[in-house]
């Protein structure tokens, strides 16, 4: 229904969406036979000539990142909304940023900052698989405990990218590092490749790239493993494989072996252990992006980008037991003066200028988004946690993200939400609308249809790429 904040007269729709998966969803496995399927594989093809980047790089700030006080200020609001923080000037003219990121402030003019994404998930875990996916699924207050990560789930968009583009030689389609995102007892959903299946999840990367013994002992072979005993077990395994296939041809077997030949593939390339390799980066570097959990992350992230990975995701916790969190309920001010802001302020702005020094802004896009944004008002109450008396909470009615590089329009604003920050003030983004954006920038159509591991088909985005989003 409309939604108004009572002050700029604006309304927008959170009604959700007719799904155009529900109406191709039972329309049989027949229909992706023959005919169709050779029209499915001409869009693709003809919408990947129009691809416009070779990579995406995707900061995920999982917790919720207060759009109020870093980059979608409030300077004239009561202090109950404007809060603490004063705005500075930045290296475009109108376009001030928090006082806490004067690094960032220097590199504005490579950033979109679009003020106006939104969506109706107001708890963290359906929140961050409707930011990883693009899509609304359940309850917006669903409890954590009880919504976790399924094998039917949508799949994440790094996972879309995997399945439809052409895969790199020896390094991994997609990366997700340095955790797994948990909000409950089970990871949070929309982190893998869900129906699409287990070939596709995103490589994870389930280590600090900060700690001092940094190494994935995943890509080495076992002392005891030589060169010849390795692909003699691989030539087995084949033979195996082909063996078992012709025996039972099922997407489980399938996906076992596609597993296994992409762990062979990963030992036998150098170029994956020379990706992973942080200790080839100068001293200086690593210093400049932070030697902390966020800016070691984010400079691995960027290597695997200039590797020739085509999606990477990399993850800031949403739970405190993985390090500092965006989720700012409690302490909201002095959390990000002392914990949150500084390597953000040191990460983003060296990753942008880094990336553009390697020409890598050309043809890969950086996102730095979250689940959602905070409640402008300080300590109200809007999710199904009560204790904001010192802080904000969850607030997915409208929120800031950034894009740079691969087609976006830096040292500009793309939409604006409205006097104190509670809804869309123009040209509102739907999430799905976000993943759509970023998919048709690989230059895949979001109308597609694909199948899933049962053979059902499935529309993969049911939103639409922004106009004047990207060039």
């Amino acid at each position: 229904m409309p939604r108004d904040d009572g002050n700029s007269g604006q309304k927008y729709s959170t009604t959700p969406r007719a799904s155009r998966r529900d109406v191709l969803k039972w329309g049989g496995v027949s229909l992706l036979s023959g005919g169709l399927m050779n029209v499915l594989a001409g869009r693709a093809a003809a919408a990947s000539r129009k691809a416009r980047i070779k990579s995406c790089l995707f900061l995920f700030q999982a917790g919720g990142v207060s759009q109020i006080d870093t980059f979608d200020m409030k300077p004239d609001a009561d202090i109950t909304i404007r809060g603490e923080f004063r705005p500075i000037d930045s290296n475009v003219p109108g376009m001030p940023v928090c006082e806490l990121l004067p690094r960032m402030a220097r590199q504005m003019d490579k950033v979109c900052v679009v003020r106006s994404v939104h969506h109706r998930m107001l708890c963290h875990n359906p929140a961050i698989y409707a930011a990883l996916s693009g899509r609304e699924v359940g309850e917006s207050l669903a409890v954590s405990n009880k919504t976790f990560a399924s094998r039917e789930d949508y799949p994440h968009v790094g996972a879309i990218v995997s399945r439809l583009i052409e895969k790199p030689a020896a390094l991994p389609s997609a990366v997700s590092l340095p955790f797994t995102l948990r909000n409950g007892p089970a990871p949070s959903p929309g982190q893998h490749a869900g129906f699409l299946g287990t070939a596709h999840d995103p490589y994870l990367v389930l280590r600090d790239p900060s700690s001092d013994d940094f190494r994935l002992d995943e890509l080495e072979f076992p002392a005891e493993m030589n060169l010849d005993r390795a692909s003699g077990r691989k030539s087995l395994l084949e033979r195996f494989d082909a063996g078992l296939r012709r025996l039972e041809e099922t997407a489980a077997v399938e996906a076992l072996g596609e597993n296994y030949r992409r762990a062979y593939g990963l030992l036998d390339s150098s170029a994956t252990r020379r990706a992973f390799d942080l200790s080839a980066e100068s001293d200086a570097l690593r210093d400049r992006y932070g030697r902390n959990l966020v800016g070691q992350s984010t400079l691995l992230g960027r290597r695997l980008i200039e590797a020739g990975v085509p999606f990477v995701t990399v993850y800031t916790p949403v739970a405190a037991i993985d390090g500092p969190s965006w989720d700012t309920h409690l302490d909201n001010f002095p959390r990000l003066k002392k914990e949150l802001l500084p390597p953000v302020d040191l990460a983003l702005p060296t990753l942008l200028e880094d990336m553009h020094a390697r020409g890598l802004l050309d043809e890969t896009l950086v996102v730095w988004a979250g689940e959602f944004g905070r409640t402008p008002l300080i300590g109200a109450r809007r999710s199904n946690n009560g204790n904001n008396v010192t802080g904000r909470d969850h607030w997915p009615g409208c929120y800031t993200i950034l894009l740079a590089g691969g087609g976006v329009f830096g040292g500009k604003y793309f939409g604006a939400s409205d006097r104190l920050g509670w809804y869309p003030r123009e040209n509102p983004i739907h999430i799905a609308d976000l993943t759509a954006t970023i998919l048709a920038a690989f230059g895949i159509d979001p109308a597609q249809v694909v199948p899933d591991t049962l053979g059902r088909p499935h529309v993969i985005s049911e939103g639409h790429a922004v106009p004047g989003l990207l060039s």
